[in-house]
């Protein structure tokens, strides 16, 4: 794996362990990303640096390019190559965001980059949204984004474990409800990855249910998951009705039409065989109508 491509003006290839990774939770996993950028490495090598800066004590910190370096350390690299910004960390930052050398960032992602330029490097909403280029509003309902979901969940979303559209979808509204329920049913749906869908569907029921059902929601979510698509899948109560109704009209008229051929012609269905295939239609439409009787 080459990483000549990378090397240019101002660049300079250092040691993987070498890298501060500070700024790793500001960004979430995405394994599907991941993977397409450790076959691009691996037959191209690295075509672009990462980007980082210098602390006090001449530390390099990541500041963009986190999941590069991820897809290196997997395919058993020990060097990687940056070009270093002579900037502080909270302006590369905003820098790397404007810049948008990475794919662009989920809304929460960007709530996260808010809350740590606000609350770790303290500048006021104003300076961030000049910074970045927007206005205050967008700063602030990032900012209150991020702050809704809890920490917990938060972790659960930088690993990937849930999707960032979801939980901002569903996860955010309901912690916003009930903190506690939605700390719980993240925690029990981490392990199974939940899609965005399936966190829509959680959210939805959630917010029609009574309080009980509420907590039993949170607390078994893949359950209610399984039984709600148990429910989509099988046919409903009506359907089967229909489909009773229609089988017996038509058994009604086949014995209608034999009835009528009789009159013309006593010795139609004589036969043992056309015999015993009448008193099997008989049965099942007999059957067939306490069936319906019974799904009415």
């Amino acid at each position: 794996m080459s990483h000549s491509a990378a090397l240019g003006l101002g660049s300079m290839q250092v040691e993987l362990r070498s890298l501060g990774l500070e700024y790793a939770h500001l960004r979430a996993r995405d394994a599907r990303a991941e993977a397409l950028i450790a076959a691009s490495l691996e037959q191209e090598g690295q075509r672009h640096p990462v980007l980082v800066v210098h602390r006090a004590d001449r530390a390099l910190v990541l500041i963009d390019g986190y999941r590069r370096v991820g897809a290196l350390r997997k395919l058993g690299g020990d060097t990687v190559v940056v070009l270093v910004l002579g900037t502080c960390e909270a302006d590369a930052l905003e820098y790397c965001h404007r810049l948008a050398t990475s794919p662009r960032r989920s809304v929460l992602e960007e709530g996260w980059l808010v809350r740590e330029l606000c609350e770790a490097a303290g500048r006021t909403v104003a300076q961030v949204a000049a910074a970045l280029g927007r206005n205050c509003s967008w700063v602030s309902r990032r900012l209150g984004l991020a702050r809704a979901l809890p920490e917990s969940i938060e972790q659960a979303v930088v690993r990937g474990a849930i999707g960032t559209h979801g939980a901002m979808r569903s996860l955010v509204p309901l912690a916003r409800a009930n903190k506690a329920h939605a700390e719980t049913m993240a925690a029990a749906l981490a392990a199974a990855r939940p899609t965005t869908r399936a966190l829509d569907q959680l959210w939805s029921a959630y917010r029609r249910a009574d309080a009980e059902q509420r907590a039993r929601i949170a607390q078994e979510p893949l359950l209610f998951l399984r039984v709600t698509d148990a429910m989509t899948q099988a046919p409903s109560v009506s359907s089967v009705t229909r489909d009773v109704e229609a089988a017996r009209d038509k058994l009604a008229r086949a014995y209608g039409s034999l009835v009528a051929a009789r009159v013309r012609d006593p010795h139609v269905g004589r036969a043992a065989s056309v015999q015993r295939a009448i008193g099997r239609a008989a049965e099942a439409c007999a059957a067939l109508v306490a069936k319906g009787a019974e799904d009415a």
